[in-house]
């Protein structure tokens, strides 16, 4: 960020991850506007003075707390790919395998990390303005990957649809990440991955069913526009 301060995260690490955490629950809860610095402080139960030396603007501490988390598990949602494509030895994968490599690390961080996945929520449905390059620049290469993979095993979907469909599982996963977290169920691994297989089996059946409107009488699905320098 051009003309912004960078995060000091060199300095008092207790001090920065507790930022980070108390940022995480209160950017989900009231939105970047609804959020001072003051009241992360106050929150992070440090003073208003270590906030601004550690992070120098609430909107690089907002960026920060979203990449902490975003950046790891969506380069592990493209290893887990990588590592499928290799044991295929160049043959398509079947859709269920591109949709479990695309959705398993963002799932498990939703139930490990609920107040994250509500933060992801606001991040990606209502961004603040100055997060949409941080956005594109992030999660644009890893989804092309995804829709390239999903193209190849399903050569007779359009990939304009391709890529809406993607849209609607990553909303649907969301949705229920953030449900996830108000459930009363102590953590049982076999129970969690049972819940994942059946998201697995779901999107992918939506991804691979035959387009409800005929190629002749739909029009192209417009691409977003990139966002501006």
């Amino acid at each position: 960020m051009k003309g912004k301060s960078k995060p000091r995260l060199t300095g008092d690490r207790e001090t920065t991850g507790r930022l980070l955490d108390a940022a995480e629950r209160l950017f989900g809860k009231h939105e970047y506007n609804g959020v001072g610095m003051r009241m992360l402080a106050e929150e992070a139960n440090v003073n208003l003075g270590a906030a601004t030396y550690h992070f120098g603007s609430k909107e690089a501490l907002y960026i920060e707390t979203f990449l902490r988390r975003f950046r790891p598990a969506n380069a592990r949602r493209l290893s887990l790919l990588r590592e499928a494509e290799t044991q295929a030895r160049g043959k398509p994968l079947p859709v269920e395998i591109i949709v479990d490599c695309m959705i398993r690390p963002p799932f498990l961080l939703g139930l490990q990390r609920p107040d994250f996945h509500t933060l992801l929520a606001r991040s990606l449905f209502m961004p603040p303005p100055f997060l949409h390059k941080v956005l594109h620049r992030e999660f644009e290469p890893n989804v092309r990957a995804f829709i390239i993979a999903l193209r190849r095993s399903l050569p007779n979907i359009p990939e304009d649809l391709i890529s809406l469909r993607t849209m609607f599982s990553m909303g649907a996963l969301l949705m229920f990440s953030m449900q996830m977290g108000k459930l009363c169920h102590a953590r049982n691994p076999k129970f969690d991955e049972c819940l994942l297989k059946e998201m697995v089996r779901f999107i992918a059946a939506g991804l691979q069913s035959d387009p409800a409107v005929p190629a002749k009488n739909r029009p192209p699905i417009p691409r977003f526009p990139k966002p501006r320098a």
